[in-house]
């Protein structure tokens, strides 16, 4: 039985603390503030919805807080399959890595669906033409355009990486994250607080159950961390252990405040429950701000930034799972051929680029179903590694060289992976009333990996 890992060439950058923040929190951030805020208010109040963040953040954090004390024991790049493989073996983590590919691959998929809709709500006057349905909705000419430019444009920042992918990445975030609070720093001061009344409303809706759905959704909303730990190959020498945990955890503290902020500043322009039959309540909340006419799409070219870097972080962790994937003999020798000068392999990033644009051509109407088909795949990631850290401490032991996260984060990052595991399992079975169309997914990818595991193992002649 053939079975060696394939040798590939060290990743290479030089990538220092504000880009790994960049990476984490920039990965984190997408489009949600922006498009779900009024859903979040709607649900559960501004007050409720701060509450399901904050304990959603602290879990998270948590959780983010094992992944920091795994990478600075398991320091090479392929996250939670890397954890996974030195903790419970090949088998297992073949199943994880393909997994957790699969999710970030469906999240660049999201990422080009969001842009487009985004782009056209700028009202730039292109004109547009239907070119046919799928999954309930219409798919347009610019939708497929607009998603195609960005395809390759992300595909060809992933194959230079380094350096080159660090920078683009760090001044979307930058940029983002200066333009964004100065928004919400302005509502704050032009918002009522009478328009946040009821703080937390005891019927139509309950907060706590709109808080509790909105702990539930963390897992997706918060996650895009671990691109933390699946560039460690590529941070600075200079940059200790101890840095890459604090930035780490950093960046889901730093994400679930931006949203909480959001949430307020989003309710405070109006009375919030005026608010919920607007698809894009932060536009809506700019349209009340003075010079409204150039702030409302200065909030869409913003959002569009943020989608690009979110797009371009969950690229990176999807390349870098295959990578991994691709060092153990757990994937096909040739997609290690034609390695960039960052030793990324041009078919890895080729392999993704077209599933991304085939992504694509689905339409809008397929993003429910991705969101909880990445959910469900990325929570029991966080559930298995979570579990593998306590394993890996008994086996090891104390060690000098790690930078180790306290019993109470495990406990919380341990139980809260478990809970979000499950609650991501049982809520599309709620909201269907039923067997869900996107439980499909997954016996259908786990019998394409068997195949792929089992053409792996066979003799090579």
């Amino acid at each position: 039985m053939a079975d060696s890992s394939v040798a590939v060439p060290a990743l290479k950058g030089n990538i220092g603390r504000f880009q790994l923040f960049a990476f984490g929190f920039g990965s984190i951030i997408g489009s949600s503030w922006c498009v779900l805020a009024g859903s979040w208010i709607a649900a559960a109040g501004p007050g409720g919805a701060v509450i399901g963040f904050a304990l959603g953040g602290i879990v998270v954090a948590c959780i983010g807080a094992c992944y920091a004390e795994l990478t600075s024991r398991i320091p090479v790049t392929g996250g939670e399959f890397s954890f996974v493989l030195h903790v419970f073996g090949r088998g297992l983590a073949f199943y994880v890595g393909w997994f957790i590919a699969f999710a970030w691959i469906l999240v660049t998929i999201f990422e080009g669906l969001a842009i487009a809709w985004l782009f056209e709500r700028l009202n730039t006057g292109m004109p547009d033409v239907m070119l046919y349905n799928a999954v309930g909705t219409s798919v347009t000419r610019n939708q497929l355009i607009i998603g195609c430019i960005g395809a390759p444009a992300i595909a060809l920042l992933n194959y230079r990486g380094g350096q080159v992918l660090a920078r683009f990445h760090s001044l979307l975030t930058y940029l983002f994250i200066g333009v964004a609070l100065a928004m919400v720093a302005l509502m704050l001061s032009q918002g009522a607080p009478a328009n946040l009344v009821p703080l937390l409303p005891a019927r139509n809706p309950v907060w706590w159950e709109g808080a509790a759905g909105i702990f539930a959704n963390c897992a997706f909303l918060l996650c895009g961390f671990q691109a933390v730990s699946q560039v460690v190959e590529e941070k600075s020498a200079r940059l200790p252990f101890s840095a890459l945990f604090r930035i780490l955890v950093l960046t889901v503290v730093a994400a679930s405040g931006f949203y909480c902020v959001v949430v307020i500043g989003t309710a405070i322009m109006m009375p919030w429950p005026s608010l919920p039959p607007h698809s894009l309540a932060f536009v809506e909340a700019a349209r009340l701000l003075p010079a409204s006419r150039v702030l409302v799409p200065l909030v869409l070219l913003i959002a569009i930034l943020s989608l690009l870097k979110t797009w371009n972080g969950c690229f990176l962790m999807a390349s870098r799972t295959l990578i991994a994937l691709t060092r153990e003999g757990l994937m096909p020798a040739w997609m290690n051929k034609w390695h960039g000068r960052t030793g990324v392999p041009a078919p890895i990033v080729l392999v993704i680029f077209v599933i991304n644009v085939a992504g694509l051509t689905l339409g809008r109407g397929a993003v429910g179903m991705l969101v909880d088909a990445i959910t469900i795949s990325l929570v029991f990631g966080y559930a298995i590694c979570c579990i593998g850290l306590p394993v890996l401490r008994r086996r090891e032991g104390a060690r000098s060289d790690v930078v180790a996260a306290s019993n109470l984060a495990v406990l919380v990052g341990v139980t809260g992976a478990v809970v979000m595991a499950v609650m991501a399992v049982v809520m599309p079975l709620v909201a269907a009333g039923g067997f869900p169309p996107v439980f499909w997914i997954f016996p259908v990818w786990t019998g394409i990996g068997t195949l792929v595991l089992l053409a792996m193992r066979r003799p090579r002649i």
